[in-house]
């Protein structure tokens, strides 16, 4: 890939990079929702997402390429005189992680010329937008001398994009770039920032993931009110018991609390994500002890609190699920990579198809849509390519 990049960079600047880094695509395994009550989460980095090489210029722009989605585009932005509207999200999440660098006193002044080529395996579509920030801030970070701590990275991308008010990626999305450990997933606790690496080996139990193509009727703002719903019924129950996060709150507790919550499908959103919680403990235990038959278990359980509780599911998708488990799966769930809709199953060693050309053509007569299937592998975090 670095070679791509390279020849990418050069056509675009007529240069050659000097530095290269990688971004990963993040994949949240359980845990939807849960950054919102301040609650744990289990993801994983993949070993495709976004790569720069990037070169300096004598001058104070910053030259940015976009070459991950169907056509190229170019963003020029002048160091000494940000403009406060941008054409593109990646535009003002740029412009966002300047300002936010600033206002905590790192002055972003080195002008770069800066390709950025994502892995074309993926969809057009995926949501890099906790990828793409991250690996905007790494190189800022490194460009101009900063020493900004890990911590401090991860923290100030999450805040950047909250302060536009347009997305709603999860700061586990930007802490698994930053962290991530090849052959392991990662455990998040989102209040504290607690984490560890619980080992997964994909060839051991290879998982697939498989890109959904997602339905009109399951939109972005669609994830956005179930958020907005979970944050009403939190302030709540936080009228009547003094609590900073509901994940603080005891089950036998929240189920007191919860009574509060007149509106059912605020409520439904809230026992979906505390029972997320006990379902993660569960599953770091099982990860911990490679146990992958009863983690498999804490991913179906999650399936149908998902279809019940959550919402999230349809007749579209439980076909889809049902194909799994005919295949042999040992567990499988609807899960998200940045925005985009997939279902992530796992298989034990040697027991995953060698194809899926009989289960896509029966899919494709049936709903008249291609769906791309590919490999679960684990990759690390940011990294400055050698």
């Amino acid at each position: 890939m670095k070679d791509t990049v390279h020849k990418r960079h050069k056509k675009f600047f007529a240069t050659d990079p000097t530095a290269y880094y990688f971004s990963p695509a993040t994949l949240q395994i359980l845990g939807e929702g849960s950054h919102t009550l301040k609650g744990k989460v289990l993801t994983l980095a993949l070993n495709k997402g976004l790569y720069a090489g990037v070169h300096t210029r004598d001058d104070h722009t910053l030259s940015i390429m976009l070459d991950f989605h169907d056509e190229p585009k170019q963003l020029t932005i002048d160091l000494s005189n940000l403009t406060p509207g941008a054409d593109t999200i990646y535009e003002r999440l740029a412009n966002a992680i300047i300002k936010k660098l600033q206002y905590e006193g790192y002055r972003v002044q080195k002008g770069l010329n800066i390709s950025i080529t994502g892995s074309k395996s993926l969809p057009n579509n995926l949501g890099f937008h906790a990828t793409f920030e991250m690996l905007l801030l790494f190189i800022f970070n490194h460009q101009n001398g900063f020493e900004l701590s890990k911590e401090k990275q991860v923290r100030y991308a999450f805040l950047a994009e909250r302060s536009l008010g347009e997305l709603h990626s999860n700061i586990a999305q930007h802490h698994t770039c930053m962290y991530a450990s090849k052959n392991h997933i990662n455990y998040l606790d989102t209040k504290t920032l607690e984490h560890k690496a619980l080992p997964y080996n994909h060839t051991e139990n290879p998982a697939i993931m498989v890109f959904l193509n997602r339905p009109k009727f399951i939109l972005n703002v669609d994830i956005a009110d179930r958020l907005k719903a979970i944050e009403k019924g939190t302030e709540i129950i936080k009228d009547y018991r003094a609590i900073n996060a509901l994940s603080e709150l005891g089950f036998d507790e929240f189920n007191k609390m919860k009574t509060h919550v007149k509106n059912p499908t605020q409520r439904q959103y809230l026992e979906h994500v505390m029972f997320e919680q006990e379902r993660i403990e569960q599953a770091v235990e099982y990860l911990e002890n490679k146990d992958m038959i009863m983690f498999a278990d804490t991913l179906e359980q999650s399936q149908n609190s998902l279809k019940h509780l959550y919402e999230i599911s349809n007749q579209y998708y439980e076909d889809i699920l049902s194909q799994m488990y005919r295949y042999g799966t040992i567990g499988a769930r609807i899960c998200n990579i940045g925005y985009e809709q997939i279902i992530v199953a796992f298989f034990e060693k040697g027991e995953g198809p060698d194809s899926f050309a009989e289960f896509k053509e029966s899919f494709y007569k049936q709903y008249k849509k291609d769906l791309d299937i590919q490999p679960v592998k684990t990759d690390h975090g940011l990294s400055v390519l050698e």
